[in-house]
């Protein structure tokens, strides 16, 4: 019985630790941005640096795409 407490004890201790690393791969975004012609735009940076711009039609069910940044 000791060893099965221990290993559930490790096992939530790995995820603890885990659990900040898995955070990491999420990229921060802006929030939508309305360009006045029925699109919006967003721009992301990933955990690499790199730049992603985003535009979606303002309609409902519209899907965004990846667009060119301008800046």
């Amino acid at each position: 019985m000791r060893y099965g407490i221990r290993l559930a004890a490790a096992s939530t201790m790995i995820g603890v630790l885990l659990a900040p690393t898995l955070a990491l791969g999420e990229p921060s975004c802006t929030g939508w941005m309305d360009q006045g012609n029925g699109t919006s735009w967003q721009t992301c940076v990933g955990d690499d640096g790199k730049q992603r711009c985003y535009e979606i039609n303002n309609a409902p069910g519209s899907t965004s795409r990846e667009v060119t940044c301008s800046g």
